[in-house]
């Protein structure tokens, strides 16, 4: 990791910023300047390849100075080696007793390196203030003696500034400034280690964690000194090197790189090589997560002072480095059911007792206070992705239900359908809807939103299906009535389940609920009209001359009507009687209308009784028939009298007998009274003519007073001869 812009600025010694090599790191030290009192030799440490200047060994040229400067340098390097131990010493330190034993550890190395100048009391004050060598401090950092380190270097850094304010010649001017750069190397080589010492957190904190109280006293201390710093600053220009260092924003960089290299080291296989790739990442993310931030509340945070709020940071970083993996992994093209591990793992799990709010990090994480793993932008755009990957599967997988079915009422030409409780079923409405079902529930684990989007694409593909359905349906041939009654009920079970889902989605329900109806409502016409139409010609053979002496005819309309009315039986009762009453509203309206198509007339009143008798009798059977299977359509029944009494009775009578008869049935027309006078053999006279004129009158006076409730006479239409047409 780069500490450039991290450790404060280099300085040159004119205040301008000094340029380091890498060749200085690697010396760690300056040349001395050559003494004019004695020659001198270069050695080469065991330790180190760092090259010092050694004194000759003439005890004569000696002075005092160079003595106490021997003598110094003795004893703080014996101190140095009494209060550390070695860098390859291993210190085992258990989980009972860790905190309180290093930081006593950290506070007695803090108070012997700030007596060690004055253990001498014959050394004098200007040389109990000189640091120690730089190869000396560049061993203290390799031996993580990073307190001493820290202490001789900022001592370093006073020497250069006091050296700084004496003028002095070009020669001193060059060694001042490999003093300079020695002095920045140190500070990168210290910032290097601390780097070194956090990024291993993990792993030091079990095991030596006495480099990480060292650490961390180092980076407060430094804090501290960026502090009094900035306090002196004023007036601006304060002489420094490398202030301020700003160290602990090092070290929660350090701290967030870290734990972006963890969350790295999860493994993340390809869909190839394993189709449950995402859940067993997510599963080894969870766990990671959940065992370091043990780490750190149980190791690394006793190795820190209170004020760094240790474990607060690490769950910002784990919780910032969260966010950025899973926005990658978001990136990739995500099937489905990846998708709702991704949304149920970001919005539940991670915030979930089995990861951030677990018992063993409680009460210490606030959920509330790290906010949302990812942002509303993110999320919206991975609901997106899910609700098309949604719409897809379920057109799918509506396609193929389709064509399953189509495949079934093909078979119902040799076959008689599956009954189920007495009815014609067919297994695709319960399908659809335990589909339905299933996928409101799982997005309903995620969000209510998600949970509206799914619902609307659930409504508008069913609402296809149901379009291309009835098409099918209304195309089967032959042994149609069976297949439109499995047709009918499939429909009315899908619209039952539709009426559950209304409490989540009141528009589209409605709307689905209007297709549905439509759909049952033409399949109930197509029904009728199917069997009107096989009794097309036996209807036709109704109100003739023959028919007045035969009922053939219309005794196998009543036989082919029962027959259906059994399979009928077959239905969903909550259309069943709906359809009885339909049907029984067309044969009535089919037996008036033959009688409208003036095919015969009567000749005389004998005639005229009986055929009056007749019509009575027929329109009564029908009725009955029609009751007795279920019908409700009462409204019909005033006809089966009032029309043959009209055809029957004298013609003193006809305004009274023509007057209940609109009375009962207001859309009778003039078209259908003159068909009617046409039956009863008045087919020209004044007779005709005032009758028509009486009831013309009669519409005119009632207009307003009377209401339409039930059209009968309305759906018997005439050509322009005046020729109905049923």
């Amino acid at each position: 990791m780069s500490t450039d812009g991290l450790h404060g600025e280099k300085d040159s010694p004119d205040g301008s910023q000094a340029t380091c090599s890498p060749s200085d790191v690697k010396t760690g030290t300056t040349k001395k300047k050559p003494s004019s009192r004695h020659n001198s030799k270069k050695v080469s440490l065991e330790t180190s390849d760092i090259e010092v200047d050694e004194p000759d060994a003439n005890p004569r040229e000696e002075t005092g100075l160079f003595r106490n400067l021997s003598k110094r340098l003795s004893k703080r390097l014996n101190l140095a080696s009494s209060l550390y131990p070695t860098k390859n010493k291993t210190l085992n330190v258990s989980e009972g007793n860790t905190v309180n034993n290093l930081k006593v550890d950290v506070k007695e190395q803090e108070e012997k390196c700030d007596s060690v100048e004055n253990k001498d009391g014959k050394c004098s004050s200007e040389n109990t203030s000189l640091p120690l060598s730089v190869m000396e401090i560049n061993q203290l950092i390799s031996q993580n003696q990073l307190l001493e380190a820290n202490k001789n270097i900022n001592k370093l850094e006073e020497e250069l500034l006091r050296e700084k304010e004496h003028e002095k010649d070009e020669k001193y001017r060059q060694e001042y400034t490999k003093k300079v750069r020695d002095f920045n190397l140190l500070c990168d080589k210290l910032a290097e280690q601390i780097i070194s010492i956090v990024t291993n957190s993990f792993i030091i904190a079990k095991q030596d964690s006495r480099s990480l109280c060292m650490a961390s006293k180092v980076v407060e201390l430094e804090e501290a000194a960026d502090k009094k710093w900035e306090e002196r600053m004023n007036p601006p220009g304060t002489n420094c090197f490398r202030r301020p260092r700003k160290w602990n924003d090092l070290w929660k960089e350090t701290v967030y790189k870290s734990v972006q290299e963890r969350i790295a080291t999860v493994p993340l296989l390809t869909k190839q090589q394993d189709v449950k790739w995402l859940a067993l990442h997510l599963e080894q993310l969870q766990q990671t997560i959940l065992e370091d931030l043990k780490i750190v509340k149980d190791f690394i945070q006793k190795c820190y002072p209170e004020n760094f709020k240790v474990f607060n940071v690490y769950i910002e970083c784990y919780h910032c480095a969260i966010s950025s993996h899973l926005e990658r992994i978001q990136q990739k093209h995500l099937e489905l059911n990846e998708l709702y591990l991704f949304l149920n793992w970001v919005l539940h799990i991670y915030q979930s007792g089995d990861v951030m709010s677990h018992p063993d990090l409680s009460p210490e994480v606030n959920m509330k206070e790290l906010g949302p793993l990812l942002d509303q932008e993110v999320m919206e755009n991975v609901m997106d992705k899910y609700a098309k990957a949604l719409k897809v599967i379920i057109s799918n997988w509506m396609k193929n239900s389709l064509e399953e079915e189509k495949t079934k009422l093909l078979e119902f030409e040799t076959r008689e359908p599956e009954l189920m409780m007495d009815c014609y079923h067919s297994n695709m409405a319960y399908d659809i809807t335990q589909m339905v079902y299933e996928c409101l529930k799982n997005v309903d684990h995620i969000s209510k939103k998600l949970k509206g989007k799914a619902l609307h694409i659930c409504f508008d593909e069913l609402e296809n299906l149901i379009h291309c359905y009835h098409q099918d349906l209304v195309m089967s041939k032959p042994n149609v009535v069976p297949v439109l009654v499995v047709g009918l009920n499939t429909c009315i079970d899908l619209r039952e389940n539709v009426e559950k889902l209304k409490q989540d989605n009141d528009v589209h329900a409605n709307k689905i609920e209007k297709t549905l109806n439509n759909v049952v409502k033409q399949l109930n016409n197509s029904i009728s009209n199917e069997i009107l139409l096989q009794l097309k010609l036996c209807f036709k053979k109704l109100i003739t001359k023959k028919w007045l002496t035969n009922s053939e005819d219309f005794n196998q309309i009543i036989s082919i009507a029962e027959k259906y009315c059994e399979e009928f039986k077959k239905m969903k009762p909550a259309n069943y009687q709906v359809l009885i009453s339909g049907i029984h509203y067309q044969f009535v309206k089919e037996y008036i209308a033959q009688i409208m198509k003036q095919r015969f007339n009567c000749k005389s009143s004998k005639e005229r009784d009986k055929a009056a008798n007749k019509i009575k009798e027929e329109l009564e059977t029908i009725n009955k028939m029609y009751e007795e299977h279920g019908s409700t359509a009462s409204w019909l029944l005033p006809i089966t009298q009032e029309l043959p009494d009209f055809i029957g009775s004298n013609e003193s009578e006809l305004e009274t007998k023509l007057n209940t008869l609109y009375m009962d049935y207001p859309d009778i027309g003039e078209k259908h009274l003159l068909a009617l006078l046409h039956f009863r053999g008045i087919l020209r006279g004044k007779k005709k003519s005032n009758l028509i004129k009486y009831f013309n009158q009669l519409v005119k006076e009632s207009e307003d007073s009377i209401t339409l409730t039930h059209p009968l006479f309305e759906d018997i239409k005439f050509d322009g001869q005046l020729n109905c047409m049923s």
